[in-house]
């Protein structure tokens, strides 16, 4: 049987590329769930100065630009616990800050006025 040789430059290199897909897959899931989290809390927030539907729009709209400078910063941060706490703590916080925002206030649909009876009648 043959052996193969390992050296230590094979298990850095082993090392490196486990910790580039480990920050490419928490980049890419923990970046949205933390950019849903965000921009579900903004729009409920700014729900309550503006129609409903156009606080959704345009947070969908900056969502983009938020994810990806989230994207862009989770690969420039040299440490990667420091990227799964502001991802994972973020992303849970402000889901949380978002489920008690609906909860507490409550966002004004559209004003329901009398309702139009047939005409002649």
């Amino acid at each position: 049987m043959r052996q193969v040789c390992r050296s230590r430059w094979h298990k850095i290199y082993g090392v490196l590329q486990a910790s580039a897909w480990h920050r490419v897959l928490l980049a890419v899931v923990g970046g949205y769930l933390l950019t849903i989290g965000v921009a579900g809390l903004a729009a409920l927030s700014m729900a309550q100065v503006m129609p409903r539907s156009e606080a959704a729009v345009l947070m969908c709209m900056l969502a983009f630009i938020f994810y990806l400078a989230v994207l862009l910063w989770s690969f420039a941060e040299p440490r990667l616990w420091r990227v799964w706490l502001i991802l994972a703590g973020g992303g849970a916080a402000s889901h949380v800050l978002s489920l008690w925002l609906a909860a507490v206030a409550p966002v004004a649909g559209p004003v329901a006025g009398p309702v139009a009876g047939p005409a002649g009648g």
